[in-house]
């Protein structure tokens, strides 16, 4: 069958669970739409189907993502004659230290506890962590230990482990760390724990303030923060120092007047 071998392709190719589900979803849609196998979906079609439904840009973008997936291994531009609208901008939201603070000390489950260090001293993802495996650990020539993370798209890179998780990781044992976990129980299961001493967070909101506390911490180096949170383009960085450069407050503070009652 066509999706079946499509989705061995893409785990082929590293993809997260979550991303393969969401595109053999989207191209079932559509071909369910027009009665047809999905092999035998045009350009013509995917046109239509888009014309006769109201979708914000954010998931017109994605479902186009990954028509377009789907297209380029069948060897056809299904999206052809069609407008991508451009990937919003977004804000990060990091969650403050001292609701972070509280979290990890309200915490008392050993797996919880690491898997709210990866996201907020290594920037993991959800996905990443949840997928994460012992041997991903390495130990550099000068005693370092780094993290070799696979991350969107099947990207790998590799990035330094500070002492707390690295201990936090020491205390799960070996192999992979949390057989058969799925992202969402990760998401889940901190928001609820952050909920249960009244915070309100998402998951990826441990990565924000990864990625703000590194832009501080580096003395605003863009560059190096862009590197450790993976990041493609540095356009996504550039958020990061909106929110984390303190200098935009003491500026804005520090204008004629702006102290007057």
């Amino acid at each position: 069958m066509v999706i079946e071998r499509y989705i061995a392709a893409q785990r082929a190719d590293g993809y997260a669970a979550n991303t393969i589900r969401a595109r053999v979803n989207c191209i079932k849609a559509i071909a369910k739409y027009f009665g047809l196998p999905p092999d035998a979906i045009r350009p013509d079609h995917v046109q239509t189907y888009f014309s006769s439904r109201s979708l914000t840009n954010w998931t017109r973008r994605t479902y186009l993502n990954h028509l377009a997936s789907f297209g380029r291994w069948l060897g056809n531009n299904l999206i052809e004659g069609l407008r991508k609208p451009p990937a919003p901008r977004s804000t990060p939201d990091p969650i403050a230290e001292g609701d972070l603070r509280d979290l990890l000390r309200s915490t008392r489950r050993p797996d919880h506890k690491a898997w709210v260090l990866l996201g907020a001293f290594c920037g993991l993802r959800a996905h990443e962590t949840a997928k994460l495996r012992a041997e991903d650990l390495h130990e550099t020539g000068d005693g370092q230990t780094v993290l070799r993370v696979v991350g969107k798209g099947g990207r790998t890179d590799v990035i330094p482990v500070p002492p707390v998780v690295l201990a936090a990781l020491d205390r799960e044992g070996r192999g992979r760390f949390w057989p058969d976990l799925r992202p969402e129980k990760v998401s889940r299961s901190i928001s609820r724990a952050a909920a249960a001493i009244g915070v309100k967070m998402r998951y990826h909101q441990l990565r924000h303030r990864f990625g703000t506390a590194v832009y501080r911490a580096s003395g605003q180096d863009l560059l190096m923060t862009q590197r450790l949170m993976r990041h493609a383009s540095p356009a996504t960085t550039a958020g990061y120092a909106a929110v984390a450069d303190d200098r935009f407050q003491d500026v804005v503070r520090d204008l004629p007047g702006a102290l007057a009652a």
